[in-house]
């Protein structure tokens, strides 16, 4: 914070028209009377917006064992962490260790369900084949914006709809796929209390 500036002086007129200070009892001057400071409206203001500019980033690919599924939104979260839990099962099942922040893929979606994909990072090595469909391959690779979302699972909609905002004010061409990485371990974490980074590959 900047300091205050300093008070002007009083034109001379002023002072001249000034009273002087009258000496009370025993000579000592009189305080002046206090008065009651008068009630001010005020309107409130509000905060500058916060920046929602993402940064650009390039990803590398990591190992990742990969379940696909399916689910409504309203059943989103839930569906998200049971096949984080089975994903983690599996990988136990393999002898291999999770190693990293969980990727959802989002491959499709309408305004009712969605697809996806869980990516669980680890390390290790297997000669093993993984089971209910699942395959171990690498995560996505290439150029993407990073934005952030912090809070609930539910108040999402609202960062996606910054997010397509964005997108179209800056006319940036994008796939139809998001990625999300889970800075908060979803399962552990609370849906109330999440810090998910929303990656949006562009060519």
């Amino acid at each position: 914070m900047s300091a205050l500036p300093a008070l002007a002086p009083l034109p001379a007129a002023a002072q001249s028209a000034a009273p002087a200070a009258q000496p009370g009892a025993g000579g000592a001057l009189t305080p002046p009377p206090v008065v009651d400071p008068k009630k001010v409206e005020t309107t409130p203001v509000a905060p500058a917006g916060r920046s929602f500019a993402p940064q650009e980033i390039t990803l590398s690919p990591v190992p990742v064992l990969t379940l696909t599924g399916s689910a409504t939104w309203e059943e989103a979260f839930e569906k998200l962490v049971a096949s984080v839990k089975q994903a983690d099962a599996e990988l136990k099942r393999l002898g291999l260790t999770r190693a990293g922040d969980t990727f959802v893929v989002y491959t499709s979606s309408d305004d009712l369900s969605f697809e996806y994909e869980i990516q669980v990072p680890f390390s290790g090595t297997t000669i093993q084949k993984p089971g209910d469909g699942m395959k171990l391959g690498g995560s996505h690779a290439g150029k993407v914006l990073k934005f952030t979302h912090t809070g609930s699972f539910a108040d999402m909609d609202n960062t996606y709809e910054q997010i397509a905002n964005y997108l179209d004010e800056k006319n940036v061409e994008q796939t139809d796929m998001y990625i999300e990485q889970y800075r908060t371990d979803i399962v552990s974490g609370s849906p109330e209390a999440l810090e998910i980074d929303i990656l949006v590959p562009v060519p």
